[in-house]
């Protein structure tokens, strides 16, 4: 179970998974719903099945979609650790609601 819940449909959740052999950060997908609609979307269908980890440059695509991707654990004062912001998030920054 996460530490805390996201309730914000346009926030994915991440946990990082380690580097590929490409030495690229890896990341998987935690966050329910878009764990298993991001897994279709950019699954490989020669192998039929869904995709489940994801680099920087996919990630970089969920924010050019609207998506704010975050760590899916919070920093030592609580507050969630942004990879990338959208919108929303962006503002509750500038506010000082969020890293």
């Amino acid at each position: 179970m996460l530490p805390f819940k996201s309730h914000m449909n346009d926030e994915i959740l991440v946990e990082y998974a380690g580097v590929n052999t490409n030495l690229e950060n890896v990341y998987k997908i935690t966050s329910h719903p878009h764990m298993n609609a991001f897994g279709e979307l950019c699954g490989k269908p020669k192998k039929n099945k869904r995709k489940t980890k994801f680099i920087e440059d996919d990630l970089m695509s969920f924010k050019q979609l609207g998506y704010a991707v975050c760590h899916n654990t919070l920093d030592k004062h609580g507050k969630k650790v942004y990879i990338h912001h959208n919108m929303r998030t962006f503002k509750e920054r500038k506010q000082g609601n969020v890293n």
